[in-house]
This record gives C-alpha cells, structure tokens and sequence, in this order.
C-alpha cells in the first residue's frame, strides 16, 4: 500500500474544534448524527470519497462505477502495485467496511444483491465539509 503524505489530513482535520459552522450544522440536522460517529466517517479518505461521489452523482451509483473512481483517485502511476490489484482492495474495503458503516448512519443505502448505492437521509450534510 502506498501512503501519500500529502493525504494525510481527513476532512476532519481541516476544521478546528468550536471554529466550524459546517460540521455543527451535521450535528444539529433532523437526523442527528453523533460527533464519534462523524468523525468516524471523516477520518477516512475512502468514506470522504464515496461521499464526494454520491454528492456528484446526485442518485443512486454502481458499486463497480464507485470501486472504479476511488481507485483512480487512489492510483499512483508510479507504484508497484497494478491499478487491478488496487480496484480488488478498494472493492473489499468498500463492501465489506466502509458501506456499511455509511449505512449504519442512514448517510447512504447499500444494497449488496443489485449492486447499488442510492444516497441517504444524512448525505445532504456532509456536502459543505467536504468541499
């Protein structure tokens, strides 16, 4: 696995405790979402990323589609791993930790038999922190 320096700071990160309006407003929505469980969904560049795509795609997306954009994103031509091996990992990761803890919150719907993810009840707030 290749670690790039520069991808070491989550979302979270980016906003200092009491100074951001943005992720308040996650906390306080209809459909409250606690603060460990925010952070646990900031903390990862790959849940950030599976946001940011459904954020763009405004409606339900492939889970193959998905694997594919967060492996490009990922993917550093430089590295010695194949970008094959690296879509095989991000798949893994996607189904077997990062979508259903998304869905745990109602931040999206997964659904393993079709292969789709559709945006959730609490996606909505999570776009300004993200952006």
């Amino acid at each position: 696995m290749t670690i790039h320096t520069d991808r070491l700071t989550t979302a979270l990160d980016r906003y200092a405790p009491g100074s951001s309006d943005d992720l308040e407003a996650i906390l306080s929505t209809d459909e409250s979402i606690p603060r460990t469980a925010v952070r646990r969904v900031l903390d990862s560049d790959r849940r950030c990323e599976v946001l940011r795509c459904l954020l763009a795609e405004d409606g339900p997306l492939e889970v193959r589609t998905l694997v594919a954009r967060i492996a490009d994103v990922e993917h550093d031509a430089t590295a010695v791993t194949p970008l094959l091996d690296l879509r095989q990992r991000v798949h893994v990761s996607l189904c077997q930790t990062h979508l259903p803890l998304l869905e745990k919150y109602r931040i999206l719907s997964y659904d393993q038999t079709a292969g789709h993810v559709t945006p959730g009840a609490t996606l909505s707030a999570f776009e300004a922190v993200l952006e």
